[in-house]
């Protein structure tokens, strides 16, 4: 299968929705960041103190994208429909058959649960089933205590340390975690695991992009296994 570059598309979750980002999602997107800095000191920009800051931030990523390097979605709590976060595809290579997902952040109403998980595996499965990607990759920092934790819940591979990679806004510098998943016709065993696989939901499960409950909070997994999608 050939890959082909991110288009516009709604991703349905349980607990998150995830469609295209646009401008008029901004007013939302900063009521949603609620001064969250310490959520935003993971990511490589200050956080936006007014609207327009952020429309600033979200019009950067627009352009981005506009120029083919990246594809951003918003991530609207799946009760509610409102904005909460983002994500996106970035480095995106299709030649290679490859791509990051970074650039991910949601607010106070969804952080720190489920739903943080489930939009990196919507993504992952996109990009697996429906785009032809081969590997996908995160570059983290190696502070961001949460964003490994995710790791573990998908089972991403850990494959090594970029030292003194580069620097956060506050000026100091970050060494950035490299994880990667291939796609499961590609995968090979990982000690203790077996080929890295997109698993159906269970079936208690709500269909997906119906209200449901609130997302539990964010725990690791047990260690038989994992959480998919």
């Amino acid at each position: 299968m050939t890959a082909r570059p991110p288009a516009p598309v709604a991703l349905p979750g349980r607990y998150v929705v995830l469609e295209p980002l646009r401008i008029d999602h901004v007013p939302e997107l900063f009521a949603a960041q609620g001064g969250l800095e310490t959520d935003w000191g993971w990511l490589p920009v200050h956080a936006p103190r007014s609207q327009a800051e952020m429309r600033f931030i979200v019009e950067q990523r627009l352009a981005q994208q506009a120029a083919g390097a990246a594809f951003l979605f918003v991530a609207l709590n799946a009760r509610t429909h409102r904005p909460a976060g983002w994500i996106a595809y970035l480095n995106i290579g299709v030649m290679d058959q490859r791509l990051d997902i970074g650039w991910h952040w949601l607010g106070d109403s969804l952080t720190g649960t489920y739903a943080t998980v489930e939009m990196h595996l919507l993504l992952l499965r996109h990009a697996f089933d429906d785009l032809g990607f081969s590997r996908v990759q995160w570059q983290l920092d190696d502070l961001d205590r949460r964003s490994h934790e995710v790791m573990q819940q998908i089972g991403a591979v850990r494959e090594g340390l970029l030292r003194r990679h580069q620097r956060r806004p506050d000026g100091t510098w970050r060494d950035t975690v490299l994880y990667a998943l291939l796609a499961p016709s590609r995968a090979t065993p990982v000690t203790g695991y077996g080929p890295p696989a997109l698993q159906a939901a269970p079936a208690a499960w709500p269909t997906p992009g119906l209200p449901s409950a609130a997302p539990p909070r964010l725990g690791l997994p047990p260690a038989d296994s994992r959480y998919m999608i």
